[in-house]
């Protein structure tokens, strides 16, 4: 005995359009999961393999590439805040008082030109023995506006500089 069940073509259409929409919902979700995991891929984090010399500091970094600003401490009296847009040196740079939490100075640096080699002593913490080395870091130089500030946090001056050069200073 054969069984055939009636279901009335309103009812199979309700069905075909329910089906329909949900398989569209998981469709566009792994289109969007996918594409947020792609992006999140996009940005990773990156060591430099040179050291950047930073001149304000009168020191060499190791730093890496962030998709966000970076604080650093410096020691007990301050601490930076960078973004670092290339391992050549471009970037952005903030440098703040621990003890105020108000800013020092803040500036850009664009690209160094070329890997500098420069000659330098390493100290052994175990015996003092200086030895001479060769040292290999970036030099990346100021550019644009540079702001220096007081202890309270307002302005002092303002310089500007062009690959380096200063070129012009106001107080």
């Amino acid at each position: 005995m054969n069984v055939f069940l009636f279901i009335p073509e309103t009812f199979s259409m309700q069905i075909h359009s329910l089906v329909c929409s949900t398989l569209k919902q998981i469709w566009l979700f792994g289109i969007f999961f996918c594409c947020m995991n792609h992006l999140n891929a996009q940005i990773p984090i990156k060591s430099c393999k040179t050291f950047i010399y930073i001149d304000a500091l009168k020191s060499a970094m190791s730093l890496e590439l962030s998709p966000d600003t970076v604080t650093i401490s410096e020691g007990e009296a301050f601490y930076l805040r960078m973004f670092l847009k290339s391992c050549k040196g471009a970037m952005y740079f903030e440098r703040y008082s621990k003890s105020s939490n108000k800013i020092v100075f803040s500036g850009n640096y664009q690209d160094a030109v070329k890997l500098d080699t420069v000659d330098a002593w390493a100290v052994d913490p175990m015996t003092g023995i200086r030895t001479p080395r060769k040292a290999t870091h970036y030099r990346p130089s100021r550019a644009g506006i540079w702001k220096y500030y007081d202890d309270k946090g307002e302005l002092l001056k303002e310089e500007e500089y062009r690959a380096g050069q200063l070129l012009m200073s106001k107080k």
